[in-house]
C-alpha cells in the first residue's frame, strides 16, 4: 500500500469567550442579561479588557469568534 499523507490538524473547536472579551451590552442596563453575547447584530464594537484595544495581547482580532479561539496565546476561559 501507498503511505497516505497525514492530515493536518483543522482549527481547535471554539470554546466559550475568552474572560476579557467585551462589549458595549455589558455595560448598559437593559431587560437582557448583560452575561448573554450579543444576538447577530453586525455593529457590534469588542475590545479585549486586557489592551483596552480592538486588537488582543497577541496582535489579533477581538471578536465574538475570534476570541472563542482556544489556541490563541492570550485566549483565558473563565
Amino acid at each position: 500500500m501507498a503511505d497516505q499523507p497525514e492530515e493536518a490538524p483543522g482549527p481547535s473547536p471554539p470554546g466559550p469567550p475568552c474572560r476579557h472579551l467585551r462589549f458595549k451590552g455589558m455595560y448598559v442596563y437593559t431587560d437582557d442579561s448583560a452575561t448573554e453575547e450579543p444576538l447577530d447584530y453586525d455593529n457590534t464594537i469588542f475590545w479585549c479588557q486586557k489592551t483596552l484595544k480592538d486588537i488582543g495581547p497577541d496582535d489579533g482580532f477581538v471578536g465574538r469568534e475570534d476570541c472563542r479561539d482556544t489556541a490563541r496565546s492570550c485566549y483565558e476561559s473563565d
